[in-house]
């Protein structure tokens, strides 16, 4: 009778830390905020585009982004921007502005103090190379820091 009842509360106590575990995981998991953890730098859209990095490094007062041109074309950048709070940022300076199929390229904005975390538009200005009216064309996207 003893050894049925050691065994019912052992089992019950691993059912009640199973349970308890669990919830710590969800909060941890979905609500990060809740636990002053920060959000994940994040980013979508940006079609022909493929986003490979983006993020701020405060220390530095520096945004970059890296993408790749996934377009089955050669394009020429013509530039980057990044709209946050209604503030344009425009002064990027890229590796490469011209950027042959499937290859990459990293841009930069320096002297810009954006804060530990914001959310914004962001647009990739290109212009196909097989085209002779060069139409510049816009690729936008949002990014979270």
């Amino acid at each position: 009778m003893k050894g049925q009842q050691s065994l019912e509360m052992i089992a019950i106590y691993s059912l009640a830390i199973i349970v308890i575990g669990s919830i710590f995981y969800i909060i941890f998991t979905f609500f990060p905020s809740l636990t002053g953890g920060t959000t994940q730098s994040s980013y979508s859209g940006f079609p022909g585009f493929r986003i490979v990095q983006q993020g701020y490094i405060s220390s530095k007062s520096l945004f970059y982004i890296e993408f790749q041109n996934l377009l089955n074309e050669n394009v020429n950048i013509d530039g980057i921007s990044i709209v946050i709070s209604g503030t344009n940022y425009t002064n990027f300076v890229c590796s490469k502005t011209y950027i042959p199929a499937l290859e990459y390229s990293e841009c930069n904005l320096t002297a810009v103090s954006l804060g530990s975390s914001f959310t914004g538009n962001g647009f990739i200005y290109y212009t196909p190379k097989n085209i002779s009216s060069s139409p510049v064309i816009a690729s936008s996207g949002s990014i979270i820091n």
